[in-house]
């Protein structure tokens, strides 16, 4: 009797402390909460600075429908017109930056978090691609993949970017 006394104080001990370790080292312990408000004051929608252009002359073009949409803050009409239209090549950077926004702020994510990603890879410039690159951070976060976020904004902090400063400090707040 004894024996089994003993043996279910040690097992009592043994599932304390790792409950006790279990909550102290699980990873992603963040707060959704406490993101989702890092990620919105944070997220500025970006500029239109892809049918602003003057070496943008298409004036039918379906890429300038959306973006009046997007630019109004209509972003479901945005999403949807840009998805009848087919970039050239050059312009998949913006293209894929745009959408993503439009999908991030209708409430997709994980589909928002691909076309940042695509518009990384996409961009030439080192600027753009650190721009795709800070709403990639947030996309993730969105998404709680917070490791992730993590490795860019350490990248953004690195690089000496424009993003320096804010990527420190949602590094700083995570």
């Amino acid at each position: 009797m004894r024996k089994a006394l003993n043996f279910l104080i040690i097992l009592l001990i043994i599932t304390l402390l790792g409950g006790v370790f279990w909550f102290v080292y699980t990873p992603d312990k963040y707060n959704p909460t406490d993101i989702d408000n890092l990620v919105e004051q944070n997220f500025k929608v970006y500029p239109n600075e892809y049918t602003s252009s003057l070496k943008f002359t298409d004036s039918t073009s379906l890429a300038l429908t959306a973006m009046k949409f997007y630019t109004l803050g209509n972003y479901k009409m945005a999403m949807e017109t840009f998805q009848k239209y087919e970039p050239e090549p050059k312009d998949d950077g913006y293209y894929n930056l745009y959408l993503g926004i439009c999908y991030y702020k209708i409430g997709y994510n994980s589909i928002a978090v691909g076309h940042f990603e695509e518009s990384m890879s996409s961009f030439k410039m080192f600027n753009d691609k650190c721009v795709a690159k800070w709403y990639l951070c947030l996309g993730l976060l969105k998404s709680n993949r917070v490791k992730e976020a993590k490795v860019l904004l350490k990248e953004l902090v690195n690089q000496n970017t424009l993003y320096e400063k804010k990527a420190k400090e949602l590094l700083k707040a995570l």
